[in-house]
């Protein structure tokens, strides 16, 4: 029924068919990502296996219905042809043949529209026979060997540019609509509610014991937190720099800000983008996982509170979260994290980029398990869409 006796074969030659054959952009840090994901999926169901490496190996709209023709095919070839020739037929040159990338640019020029990321079309909707997992030690051999070039290479890190001032603008109407309360404690104000009497005692040393210099204490406006959290993921590639235009706006209008990107892997990235604040092109450099992998937001959101939550998690912090939400890590991981935000923070705000596709329904694991935890869902891919959430975000009474 497959080509080679093994899981890491199969899942090696599978790979290699989709970037040798279809210029998909699959190094050892997608193959690490894949084997990741079939670890944590019930291998006797074939929809589950798929849904789960088109989440990490596909990384556009256009790329499913390349990925679904290749995965048919080579999980469900033929039954007529030898295995010496669906062998050979990996090796091929890119571009030769039917599967090559002129086949591939017509596909994509084709409507894809209605293209549904969670409903699979075409045969083969059975029970997916298991593949052979006696070797699963070498799968695990070859899992942490694998190391993902595309977050060590410079030139393959998010390259962050400052904003022109309509997007300052609207960052500086949402951080004034965030409105906590006043502070509880009592603070030296130029006019206030509260006489001070110990300071106006103290200032009337200066002229003789008169009081002409009354001090007064006044209950301050507590100033909003932002924690902002890129998913730097495949399928989040051709969103992300809209993202980082959201954190650099932010970073010019309040100093009360952090930024984290992550994929597999989480990291801090607030330095890089106060530096492009000052005007300067600035590249993110070193990310490793935490750009440009599969996806795995419930175990980033696990290590994101148990390093920094007690310190930037509380009740004056807004937690943004830009995503679309695909997740093939585990999902009570996710949900663990996402109770943790909407009880500890002030607002939960989820930017996904995808909900104003037609027909775009939150229903992909990962966005289902955080929706009920979020206080605004919206996306943000342009600065009008930018403008309406600076008016619109609210926090919790």
């Amino acid at each position: 029924m497959y080509p080679f006796g093994s899981l890491p074969d199969n899942l090696a030659s599978f790979c290699a068919d989709l970037r040798r054959g279809h210029g998909f952009l699959i190094g050892a840090g997608e193959l690490l990502d894949a084997a990741r994901a079939l670890d944590v999926v019930n291998l006797s169901d074939q929809q589950a296996v798929r849904h789960a490496l088109r989440a990490v190996l596909a990384a556009t709209r256009d790329d499913v219905a390349v990925f679904d023709e290749v995965f048919e095919r080579f999980f469900f070839p033929d039954p007529t042809a030898r295995p010496r020739d669906r062998r050979h037929a990996l090796r091929r040159e890119p571009g030769a043949g039917p599967g090559g990338k002129e086949a591939k640019k017509r596909r994509r020029a084709a409507d894809s529209s209605t293209a549904d990321l969670e409903e699979v079309p075409g045969a083969g909707t059975g029970p997916m026979t298991p593949l052979e997992t006696s070797e699963g030690e070498e799968a695990a051999r070859v899992a942490r060997a694998s190391y993902s070039p595309m977050g060590m290479e410079s030139d393959a890190a998010p390259v962050l540019a400052d904003v022109d001032e309509r997007w300052v603008d609207a960052a500086r109407v949402l951080v004034r609509r965030v409105h906590l309360g006043l502070s509880r404690r009592w603070r030296p104000a130029v006019k206030g509610g509260r006489f001070d009497f110990r300071r106006t005692l103290r200032a009337s040393l200066q002229t003789g014991g008169e009081t002409l210099a009354p001090r007064w204490l006044g209950r301050p406006r507590r100033t909003p937190r932002f924690v902002l959290l890129i998913d730097g993921s495949r399928s989040m590639s051709e969103y992300g720099n809209t993202a980082l235009k959201v954190a650099t706006a932010l970073a010019h209008a309040t100093s009360r800000l952090e930024v984290f990107t992550f994929s597999t892997a989480i990291q801090r990235v607030t330095t890089g983008v106060r530096r492009a604040v000052g005007g300067k092109t600035q590249r993110l450099p070193h990310l490793a996982y935490a750009w440009g992998g599969g996806t795995s937001i419930g175990g980033c959101f696990a290590e994101f509170l148990r390093r920094f939550g007690e310190r930037l998690i509380g009740g004056d912090t807004v937690v943004i979260v830009a995503s679309d939400g695909l997740d093939v890590g585990d999902p009570g991981a996710l949900l663990a994290s996402m109770r943790a935000f909407h009880r500890r923070a002030a607002a939960v705000v989820w930017l996904n980029p995808l909900v104003g596709s037609p027909g775009y329904e939150p229903i992909a694991r990962g966005m289902a398990t955080a929706r009920p935890f979020v206080t605004m869902f919206t996306s943000v891919n342009d600065l009008a869409e930018f403008v309406r959430l600076a008016r619109a975000v609210r926090v919790r009474a």
